[in-house]
């Protein structure tokens, strides 16, 4: 998701957040465009959706199962699954949107690959187990190019990215790094152009005319190049990708640059009710992550509450996650959490809290560096304070209960400890919008939010005023 204020600072948080392969054969040829959108050659003749079946081969140790994931921006959501028999899969036929979906074995294995209805059958080969990096295709053109691409732009972001925080953090030498920033950038454009010029008419073309930023200092006509009445936009993160990058240049990390931007962004999506939901919904999202939930109340009263979308008809996807982000801002009172604890009780948060002056509920995961790091100072609150009307509750995302065990008996937590058994996927997870680990939630005994620390020093500070 986008995080707006860790872009404009280029500084990263402690946290613990959620390749060459063969090219195309020769004598296979791109084909030639059809038609344009808005200067875009699109092979799809404006169909959004068609019959598509994905079937491949992977290396014969492979077993189990293998699964098929629609993306929404940075965010993937589970649609199919298949058996792997002696080497080869294959999804059944089924109605699919262009866009970009992701194949794999699991979450921390997958592969991404382009979907277009000028396809009707993609055939993947996977040459090793570590499927990111062995994907091939012999008669996908779409995904002959996108693994071409694919090879080179993450090492090309990654320098930038590197370029610009050493740039932040040696002023001295700004210059120099944002010179290496710009190059990098320019060789990016250069590699999207040449994908563009040697598949024309494909929708990884379409992909890569949006990422361009022929417009990147004009706030007015930044989003100029982009057809917005394409919904195979809601399935790659060009919009999360330009909308960060829109807000990073235009806001001037201010509250009325933030609301300008967003304003321009409504007025250019509400050509499409979709386009325009997944766009605030990105914004939303992004913000509340960036703890800036006076802007999240910003767009939830004016665009999702409100009537500045005018006639857009929102679904109750978006008015749901509007409904979850305000349950979750200070002086709200949020979802309760009944679980079994690690010594077989059965925990129910509203009684705690009722019970308490104050209650923190600690969201870890036993793979958190960061975690593991304040385990003495979470400890050291707790004792200090509990005799006074303090209570803690950590909430695991851990999905494997021996590493959850295991890191409960090295921590010696006294406190009550609950697993979500799912990660990020878990119910009490997705009702606390966790994205990272640690999280925290104070609560006053009527269950209201107080405080939402970013670390266990601010809980102390808080209670050394509040708590006498």
């Amino acid at each position: 998701m986008i995080v707006f204020t860790l872009l404009l600072a280029s500084i990263t948080l402690a946290s613990c957040d959620h390749t060459t392969t063969k090219t195309a054969e020769s004598s296979i040829q791109a084909p030639t465009p059809i038609e344009f959108v808005n200067g875009i050659t699109d092979s799809n003749k404006g169909l959004r959706k068609g019959q598509v079946i994905i079937k491949g081969t992977l290396p014969m140790a492979m077993k189990g199962k293998f699964y098929l994931w629609e993306t929404s921006g940075k965010v993937t959501e589970l649609i199919d699954s298949t058996s792997i028999n002696e080497g080869n899969f294959a999804f059944r036929q089924q109605e699919l949107e262009s866009g970009i979906y992701m194949v794999g074995v699991n979450a921390t294995n997958m592969a991404a690959v382009i979907i277009s209805t000028a396809e009707p059958e993609v055939n993947l080969q996977f040459k090793a187990a570590k499927l990111e990096s062995a994907m091939s295709s012999m008669i996908s053109i779409e995904n002959q190019g996108w693994i071409k691409y694919m090879a080179q732009e993450p090492g090309i972001l990654k320098a930038i990215k590197d370029a610009k925080v050493a740039g932040h953090k040696n002023p001295g030498m700004k210059g120099q790094y944002d010179l290496q920033a710009t190059q990098k950038e320019s060789e990016l454009a250069a590699l999207q152009h040449k994908i563009i010029a040697e598949y024309p008419g494909t929708f990884l073309a379409k992909i890569m005319t949006w990422k361009q930023e022929p417009n990147k200092t004009d706030m007015l006509k930044y989003f100029d190049n982009i057809d917005f009445t394409d919904e195979s936009l809601i399935h790659t993160k060009v919009m999360s990708d330009r909308i960060e990058t829109y807000m990073r240049t235009f806001s001037k990390g201010e509250e009325n640059g933030f609301i300008s931007c967003i304003s321009t962004i409504a007025d250019k999506t509400k050509v499409n009710d979709r386009v325009l939901e997944y766009s605030l919904n990105q914004m939303l999202v992004g913000f509340y992550e960036s703890n800036m939930e006076n802007i999240c109340m910003y767009i939830i009263d004016n665009y999702i509450n409100g009537e500045a979308c005018g006639d857009s008809d929102l679904s109750n996807v978006i008015k749901s996650t509007a409904s979850s982000i305000k349950n979750l801002s200070i002086g709200q009172t949020p979802p309760n959490i009944q679980l079994t604890t690690s010594s077989g009780a059965k925990y129910d948060l509203y009684k705690t809290a009722a019970a308490n002056k104050y209650t923190l509920i600690m969201f870890w995961s036993s793979w958190c560096e960061h975690c593991k790091g304040e385990a003495p100072e979470v400890k050291a609150c707790y004792d200090q304070w509990k005799s006074k009307g303090f209570d803690i509750v950590g909430v695991s995302i851990d999905k494997n209960k021996q590493a959850w065990t295991s890191a409960l008996a090295e921590r010696g937590f006294a406190f009550p400890q609950v697993c979500g058994m799912n990660e990020y996927q878990s119910p009490v997870a997705k009702d606390y919008r966790v994205s990272k680990t640690p999280t925290f939630y104070l609560l006053d005994a009527q269950q209201k939010i107080v405080l939402k620390p970013k670390g266990i020093r601010e809980v102390q500070t808080f209670l050394a005023a509040n708590l006498k």
